[in-house]
């Protein structure tokens, strides 16, 4: 009878305890919520005074969202879940990964890619859990908001597509694309080229001769080329393409109005043609063309691989800032030029960097509107 009892008091003992130990570790979980417990580290400062100017600080209605509003989701499994991956963040902590303005500014961009990246895997669920469809007044809202609500409430978007610097400010993208081109360049320009495949990086003229002033043609960002040979700082290099009815332009493809080069006058004189071909509907003859001349060495870019890398990642960084990024296939050319057109106000791209997104979305445009 005595084992009994002793059984049911260690039984006793242990729901307390374990009630306890639930109790106070379910406490402590929802205390690292708080918003005093996120600001208490000094690396916290720079994202306070962001967040304290913000609408999700300071708003009419009265009704803030804190940090972990957030960043914590709220379901009890994935909100331990989450508390587990912010243990590697004591680690920086202790190394002082951003303990300086100067090391937050350095890492900003990653780690706002890390949010949005975990965001946008949830279906921006913290976001919902505030901003749900069912409250949303859509007749109150912008043409222009009401326009990108349908893709949200469709599915085709989600909200951290387009809302993303609400609470703190965006990184110094300017900065970064400079960066990125520098780095691109540098490794271009370290680059053996032997007798190989390398593409123009910006746009430049290609001369008759190492050195000369007298213009074949204006090559354009991301031009294909042969290399030749080399003279020290210039390059003897070929490039191919199609033009329409012997004209000044080439022509990235047969029947395609991708512009690589526009040709002088010397350039149509000197040209070589390789073959031709009609095109049926308009009765054009098309001639694909190479054309030899010499450019800088400091013009030329890597492979083509690496060169659309490096654009295709200018393209994914800037143009996701503000909403999804499309493929290239979704319009034929005529509407990225006018969707370009209209995207020119809110970019960070260089003039130079920008024609180099252009020149990339245009070659896997669409041809015609079949699928629209």
């Amino acid at each position: 009878m005595a084992k009994k009892a002793f059984s049911w008091f260690v039984l006793f003992v242990g729901i307390v305890v374990g009630i306890i130990f639930w109790g106070g570790f379910n406490t402590f979980m929802e205390y690292t919520n708080s918003y005093e417990f996120c600001i208490s580290c000094h690396e916290m400062n720079i994202v306070k005074e962001e967040y304290q100017q913000s609408v999700h600080a300071h708003n009419p209605s009265g009704v803030p969202a804190v940090c972990s509003d957030c960043h914590v989701p709220k379901p009890w499994t994935e909100k331990l879940a989450r508390k587990i991956m912010a243990s590697k963040e004591l680690y920086h902590k202790v190394i002082g990964t951003i303990d300086t303005p100067e090391k937050f500014e350095a890492h900003r961009l990653e780690l706002a890619q890390n949010v949005w990246r975990s965001m946008e895997a949830t279906d921006s669920r913290e976001c919902r859990n505030c901003h749900t469809k069912d409250t949303m007044v859509v007749e109150k809202q912008s043409a222009k908001a009401q326009k990108m609500h349908k893709r949200l409430l469709s599915g085709e978007a989600t909200c951290i597509n387009c809302h993303k610097g609400i609470a703190h400010k965006l990184p110094d993208m300017e900065k970064i694309y400079t960066d990125m081109e520098k780095r691109y360049q540098a490794k271009a320009y370290a680059a053996q080229l032997g007798d190989k495949a390398v593409v123009i990086l910006n746009e430049v003229e290609m001369v008759t001769a190492a050195g000369s002033e007298e213009s074949l043609a204006t090559l354009y960002g991301g031009t294909p080329l042969r290399v030749i040979k080399q003279e020290g700082d210039w390059v003897q290099v070929a490039s191919e393409g199609w033009d329409r009815e012997e004209g000044s332009q080439i022509y990235i493809d047969f029947n395609r109005a991708v512009i690589l080069a526009k040709m002088s006058f010397d350039g149509m004189e000197k040209v070589e043609k390789l073959e031709t071909k009609l095109e049926p509907e308009y009765e054009l003859n098309w001639n694909r063309i190479k054309l030899t001349g010499w450019v800088p060495r400091t013009a030329l870019g890597t492979s083509d691989e690496e060169f659309w890398n490096y654009v295709t990642g200018l393209y994914d960084l800037d143009c996701n800032l503000c909403h999804k990024t499309f493929p290239r296939d979704k319009w034929i050319m005529f509407d990225w030029r006018n969707n370009l057109k209209e995207m020119l106000r809110f970019t960070k791209l260089s003039p130079e960097q920008l024609q180099l997104v252009t020149n990339w979305v245009l070659r896997g445009a669409r041809d015609d509107a079949e699928g629209d």
